[in-house]
């Protein structure tokens, strides 16, 4: 049996992480503990033998002091790049609903990670939080985003939200039409 895209995926964001955690200093047990994950299976997802969920590298990301876009985003030598679509790092399985897609848009090394979803959950999930300033741009569909607290608010196309990351947010699809958002994320 080869190797797959999702097999690729794996081992490449299991080698950031671990770029990640040995430059902070952190053993697997240490970032198990920061992140509230065994260090064992933080073993297996660095070698590349299992795959995480988006909240699971919600949390990695948050105890390395990083964004999960950071950690999806590709390392590349140049200086100028172009994604055409269905390029980018596409995050495989991930706790999304069938038919959503997820895809990082941008180099580990820019300070600014934009992250695309095409669909989305139509419940709200748990609430994400990570360091630096996150803006939410619809591009097509109506979505509620919700804040720890009780704001809420409605976006439809070209509406375009900005909020502190440490600001507890999640969001949910509004209606039937299919929804495109892009979300970028700073690292500071």
């Amino acid at each position: 049996m080869g190797r797959t895209a999702s097999d690729d995926w794996g081992d490449s964001v299991g080698a950031r992480v671990r770029e990640l955690r040995r430059g902070r200093g952190l053993t697997l047990k240490k970032l198990g503990e920061h992140a509230g994950l065994s260090h064992a299976f933080l073993s297996q997802f660095e070698r590349g033998l299992t795959t995480a969920s988006v909240n699971t590298l919600q949390r990695i990301a948050v105890a390395l002091g990083t964004t999960v876009s950071a950690l999806l985003a590709t390392r590349t030598e140049q200086e100028i790049g172009v994604l055409r679509a269905g390029e980018g790092v596409a995050v495989p399985r991930a706790d999304v609903p069938d038919g959503t897609t997820v895809r990082s848009l941008s180099r580990a090394d820019w300070p600014v990670q934009p992250i695309e979803y095409t669909g989305g959950p139509v419940e709200f999930g748990d609430y994400f939080e990570h360091v630096g300033h996150e803006m939410l741009y619809v591009v097509s569909g109506r979505i509620e985003l919700d804040f720890a607290g009780g704001r809420r608010e409605e976006l439809g196309p070209a509406d375009v939200a900005t909020y502190p990351g440490s600001t507890p947010h999640r969001w949910r699809v509004l209606g039937e039409e299919q929804v495109r958002v892009l979300v970028m994320v700073t690292d500071r």
